[in-house]
């Protein structure tokens, strides 16, 4: 029996008949391997787009594959059908689920089955991987990870597509297998449990009071000396688990308990864990002082705002980003905290955007914000959205950057360690504000805003002035491999990344948005950092690092004033 190593190349596309997005299938690529492992055939073959008609840029980016490359390219259910015919009776292995999970979303929505044709038997290859290599399973392993693991050289190979993926796919299998491992691994599809198996999404329980968390669940322990602890907070949700302080009734050592409640298709996980409290420091005392390109200024109203020099002096432009100083919140979330999710009370917080409008001069009732979740969507908006995402309710969901070009239409984006990218276009008057984690600046969440800008109002990346505001630092920012991975992957990596040589790894986000820009065409000279990290100085600017996420909110804001004020 052949095996056969599949793997896809995908573009997310919106779809107006589902009103949501579908990863739609650009490229197939397999290579079948007779009983020694051998290759003796390779197919590889673009899919024609049908729900969208472009690629995205960061598709392309990290493909290489053109909207030229599609243009005589046949329609997915013609390509199945040719891959049918050609891998024939056979196991079909992919590296992890998603590919599988793709191919089902494809066949539902352009032939109408709920499963696959040619699927008859499959192997995940990266479980199986992962259960020779010994791996703990905490962290899914990657395919150039399996590699640098087993010493394979895939220089040669081009990553990211879909037949030299299926390639070192081969290889990898190549320096492991052996039949009595792999057999235990073969899944069969026709049993109607697989489709349920494979499609079922992990769930976390994070509300409190569900049936499918026990009372037993929610007590926690001292790890000091075993006494029995007393939660002394409510239950908050933070990062897919349930936390609350605790304190122990015998010794009186404090900690944050987390307990995460996972519903797996086998049935319910759970894990608790005991956290140390962080330490939190004062907010930094008010004064005046220049740090890095910054200036920190203190208002009449006694609240602190950093601002970029080399942008003071642009005229109709307001900027700022918070810091922890003014405000009227307490505790961890002293003083000044922008967060309504925090759990920081309502009112504190907006008393703290009604001093810091005050501070800044900019109208309160109009501030405007998305719903980030780490992507690369830009969203234009109008007067008509003022208020929105603050005031309003949201109605920008997975928005991490914005732009107008409207005077008195403050934007606000949120962060606390990820990268704040101001834009403005001196020309045409308008601005974009974007946030970018790491997910965002590796996933080019900064030329994803040039991009927009360029497409709503005509802008010239040329013309454009970018500035990076506070966020953690390079010398801070310590990573494992499966986050470098994907830094390590984008042209001139060696500029950004350090290997440390232990499994870790330090990213420069600043450096990485600068690349995205000037590959977007921004010229240098057009490029301020603000150098000013907040995991450095975490009495003035809020860090999640720093606190473990026992924080409050900074903000950033950039607002058109009008030409003729």
């Amino acid at each position: 029996m052949n095996i056969v190593i599949l793997d896809l190349e995908w573009n997310g596309a919106y779809s107006r008949r589902l009103h949501g997005f579908i990863n739609e299938i650009i490229e197939f690529g397999a290579v079948k391997l007779d009983a020694q492992l051998n290759i003796t055939d390779r197919f590889s073959c673009f899919v024609k787009p049908q729900v969208t008609k472009k690629i995205s840029a960061v598709i392309s980016d990290l493909t290489n594959i053109t909207d030229a490359n599609l243009l005589d390219a046949r329609p997915y259910m013609q390509v199945m059908s040719r891959f049918k015919k050609w891998a024939g009776d056979c196991v079909i292995a992919t590296w992890g689920t998603s590919d599988i999970l793709a191919l089902i979303e494809n066949c539902r929505y352009f032939g109408g089955g709920e499963t696959v044709p040619f699927l008859q038997r499959y192997v995940d290859l990266q479980q199986y991987v992962e259960k020779r290599l010994d791996e703990d399973g905490k962290e899914q392993l990657g395919l150039s990870k399996a590699a640098e693991l087993l010493s394979i050289d895939d220089g040669a190979l081009d990553h990211h597509r879909a037949l030299d993926d299926s390639v070192l796919s081969a290889m990898v299998l190549e320096r492991i297998y052996t039949k009595d491992t792999f057999r235990p691994f073969i899944q069969d599809c026709k049993d109607p449990e697989f489709y349920r198996r494979i499609t079922f999404k992990t769930t976390y329980i994070c509300d409190v009071n569900s049936p499918l968390i026990e009372k037993e669940h929610l007590h926690f322990t001292c790890e000091k000396c075993g006494g029995e602890a007393k939660r002394r907070g409510k239950w908050t949700v933070k990062n897919k688990s349930l936390r609350s302080t605790f304190k122990c009734e015998k010794c009186g050592y404090e900690f944050c308990g987390q307990l995460r409640v996972k519903q797996k298709y086998e049935g319910i996980i759970v894990s608790r864990k005991s956290i140390p409290l962080p330490k939190i420091e004062k907010p930094r005392r008010a004064e005046n002082a220049d740090i890095a390109d910054m200036r920190l200024t203190i208002k009449e109203n006694g609240v602190g705002l950093l601002t970029f020099k080399a942008w003071e002096n642009i005229p109709y432009l307001t900027h700022c980003f918070s810091t922890r100083i003014g405000g009227v919140s307490e505790e961890e979330f002293a003083a000044m905290n922008l967060g309504f999710n925090r759990g920081d009370s309502d009112e504190n917080v907006k008393e703290n955007f009604r001093l810091i409008a005050q501070a800044a001069n900019i109208p309160v009732e109009n501030i405007t914000a998305g719903a980030q979740d780490h992507h690369t969507n830009v969203r234009r908006v109008t007067i008509k959205n003022a208020g929105t995402g603050i005031w309003k309710p949201k109605d920008m969901e997975s928005v991490d950057g914005l732009v107008t070009d409207e005077p008195n239409l403050p934007l606000l984006i949120y962060a606390a360690d990820c990268v704040p990218l101001y834009f403005y276009d001196p020309i045409h008057h308008a601005i974009g504000l974007s946030h970018a984690g790491w997910r965002g600046t590796v996933n080019g969440m900064a030329k994803a805003t040039v991009e927009k800008m360029q497409e709503e109002f005509d802008t010239r990346p040329e013309d454009l002035l970018a500035a990076i505001g506070p966020s953690i630092a390079k010398e801070c920012f310590e990573v494992d491999a499966p986050c470098a991975e994907e830094f390590l992957a984008l042209p001139d990596s060696d500029k950004f990344v350090t290997n440390d040589g232990n499994g870790k790894f330090h990213v420069d986000l600043w450096a990485c948005n600068r690349a995205f820009l000037l590959g977007a065409g921004v010229l240098p000279e057009h490029i301020t950092t603000g150098g000013v990290c907040t995991m450095c100085n975490s009495d003035l600017l809020f860090s999640h690092r720093v606190t473990r996420g026992k924080r409050g909110s900074n903000a950033g804001f950039l607002m058109l004033r009008e030409q003729n004020a």
